[in-house]
């Protein structure tokens, strides 16, 4: 493969739900490009995109895998990505360093959440979509069509039309260029447009001219005189259209046939990395200010990483997209977060899980890195006379978790490193040591997710772990006000320990601190030298209530009066005063059990609305309402107990198909009610 400039260059994400064919799709590309010399197949798991192990067993895409492709003299870096929401921080990863999506639709059945998330993720992106399975016999391309058009509007311009016989494809007609091509064997040859198409045909044809019209008032003009426009005016029209956002063409075929027409409307409609469409603002660390570049050659060179795997034989392998400049093999670049210099000892391109040497290459273009130090996802690497710094992915937030634990006492040495490598991988993951619970907790977007991790740490480090439920950080309070002292008094020879205090507790209904400390003395009561190990024994008391163990939150303590000993009384003693009296006033003050809540923003096609809001009736949920968002999509904003919704990421998953997906934000706390603050008090004392 020679080196290609950023004139040249196109990178290009694959979306679609999972299941929805995109690895089978870019399977057939890359045959048809000539990297591969047999089209393989999910069910066999030799694909070029889904290699790893735990990809073969499940037969789906977990990781974004590059396929660069020659096509008509162009480079196309196409990424395959998951389309399963458990590893949407791929595609999250995929859409930062690509210019345009293509969107892969099963001709078999309605429009999924999953295209609609799809395109939501895309918005920003030029798109085609590819009508695939047309070869099934539930195909339905006419159908599938007109709910294009009625989610996304006068946006969808299907310029291919399939020529069906029976339930087979046996060619199309571009309705851009009114001409008919019919299939024998890989190749097509034209042929008429049939008669009975053309009902169907015209006024796709006069949506596509409606829309080239649009494009400048010369071709406004032609179009009112009813001039036609030629093949050269329709196609510039259209690129114009998709590099605007205003057009989505719509191709149609199957894994296989049709494959042709995608790589050439890529190359036509798609704009190349270095168009000016694709500048893009940078901080300027030099300058403090923002400067906006476009992938160009000229300036000095800059690197964004965005994508790590810890690979246990070559190492940690970097993926990234060059922005500026060349990459020469043996360069030395300066990572601007981490302040230090690392320099690349070989430059590769990555063809699914093949490593390719290369000396050069340019902006626009992606490329792999080994062995780098200091350099993880979201760094910049740049010259030192040009140090800029590239806008980070933002990740979706992982929100379900479990607990692990080793299995075995050798695991329990490893699993930290080995955990390690995987949190750079995957930014979609958090591992926390909760020292309340005593449970080391892993985070992730999903059960098959953490399922996944699980998979990884035994296949790569040989490290078994046990799954187990998260420990509800549950709280305590007051609701109560009390009044209550207490004298502690030591004597055991030499020096004793004298501390009185009178304190009064009450409800502070603010349960973002443990306690707020005042006091309230006259007189010299209490000297004021000892006020501060008061706060401090509140400070101790409040670490376990009474009812469960759980930490104290939300009470007022003030300190109102009390008294001293010259020679025995300490700040011990006054800690431990205060320390047994809230131990002691707290039966007193109507002792409450408090759960965390948590804020959810749930998006979900509209047919699945009704089970979201029965589902939430079980989970003692407030529904606090709903919106129609303008890709028809429909958000769902609800308050609920976190113990309920714990493994909402997989209800949500059984609810939808797999296509729901969400967002958790922590709300606060709430009174438990007597029966949850029975149970959860019960099963404290086993």
């Amino acid at each position: 493969m020679r080196t290609y400039h950023s004139n040249e260059i196109g990178n290009v994400v694959v979306l679609g739900h999972s299941g929805s064919g995109k690895t089978s799709v870019i399977e057939a590309m890359a045959y048809r490009a000539g990297i591969t010399n047999r089209i393989g197949t999910i069910e066999d798991g030799n694909t070029l995109s889904d290699y790893s192990a735990e990809e073969v067993k499940r037969q789906t895409s977990i990781g974004l895998t590059v396929i660069p492709l020659e096509w008509n003299d162009c480079k196309i870096n196409i990424i395959d990505t998951p389309g399963s929401f458990d590893f949407i921080g791929e595609v999250e990863a995929a859409l930062k360093v690509t210019e345009s999506a293509l969107i892969v639709v099963p001709a078999t059945e309605g429009i999924s959440v999953g295209t609609k998330q799809a395109m939501h993720k895309a918005h920003n992106k030029a798109k085609i979509i590819y009508l695939s399975g047309l070869d099934y016999p539930n195909a339905a391309y006419k159908e599938k069509l007109e709910e294009l058009k009625l989610t996304y509007g006068k946006a969808i311009a299907p310029i291919q039309v399939p020529i069906m016989e029976g339930n087979k494809m046996v060619g199309y007609v571009n309705v851009a260029k009114m001409e008919g091509r019919y299939f024998e064997g890989e190749q097509t040859h034209p042929c008429p447009i049939p008669d009975n198409m053309w009902d169907e045909i015209t006024p796709i044809k006069n949506m596509i001219d409606e829309a080239v019209a649009n494009t400048n008032d010369e071709l406004l003009e032609k179009y009112i005189n009813e001039e036609p426009f030629t093949k050269e005016e329709i196609s510039w029209a259209l690129r114009q259209g998709v590099m605007n956002h205003t057009l989505i063409p719509v191709l149609c075929g199957t894994n296989q046939i049709g494959i042709q027409i995608v790589l050439n409307s890529m190359v036509a409609f798609f704009s190349a990395a270095g168009d000016m469409v694709n500048s893009m603002v940078v901080k300027n660390e030099d300058t403090g200010e923002e400067d906006l570049i476009g992938f160009d050659e000229s300036l000095p060179t800059s690197l964004f990483i965005f994508k790590t795997i810890a690979d246990p034989f070559v190492g940690r392998i970097s993926l990234f997209k060059v922005c500026t400049g060349c990459v020469h093999t043996g360069t030395s670049l300066y990572n601007v977060r981490k302040k230090e210099v690392e320099k690349m000892n070989k430059l590769y391109v990555m063809k699914g899980k093949e490593l390719i040497e290369v000396d050069t290459l340019n902006a626009g273009d992606i490329g792999a890195l080994s062995k780098l130090t200091h350099t993880q996802t979201n760094d910049t690497l740049c010259t030192l006379d040009y140090r800029v710094l590239y806008e980070p992915i933002r990740f979706s937030h992982p929100y379900f978790g479990k607990a692990i634990k080793p299995v075995g006492k050798s695991n329990e040495e490893k699993i930290a490193n080995a955990l390690n490598k995987l949190l750079e991988e995957d930014p979609t993951l958090r591992f926390e040591n909760n020292s309340e619970t005593k449970q080391q907790c892993l985070y992730g977007l999903g059960d098959i997710h953490i399922e996944t991790v699980v998979a990884k740490l035994k296949e790569r480090f040989k490290i078994d772990v046990a799954l187990d439920d998260i420990i509800i950080p549950y709280r305590e309070t007051i609701r109560g006000s009390v009044t209550h002292r207490y004298k502690y008094k030591k004597q055991s020879g030499g020096h004793g320990q004298y501390g009185d205090v009178e304190m009064t507790f009450e409800p502070l209904n603010d349960y973002s601190v443990p306690f707020v400390f005042e006091e309230k003395i006259f007189g010299g009561a209490v000297p004021r030298a000892y006020f501060s190990a008061v706060e401090k024994g509140m400070l101790e008391a409040t670490k376990a209530g009474i009812l469960a163990e759980y930490p104290v939150l939300g009470i007022k303590a003030t300190l109102i009066d009390g008294s001293y000993h010259s020679v025995d009384s300490s700040e011990m003693a006054f800690k431990t005063a205060t320390i047994m009296c809230f131990k002691e006033a707290m039966p007193k003050a109507k002792p409450v059990l408090l759960e965390p809540f948590v804020t959810l923003n749930v998006y979900v096609d509209e047919q699945y609305t009704g089970d979201i809001m029965g589902h939430f009736n079980k989970k003692r949920a407030r529904v606090m309402g709903s919106e129609i968002l303008e890709d028809g999509m429909i958000k769902i904003t609800a308050e609920a107990p976190q113990s309920e919704v714990m493994n909402y990421a997989v209800d949500l998953r059984s609810m939808t198909q797999g296509q729901g997906f969400f967002e958790m934000d922590f709300l606060g706390y709430e009174f438990a009610p007597d029966i949850v603050a029975n149970r959860i008090i019960e099963d404290r004392k086993v």
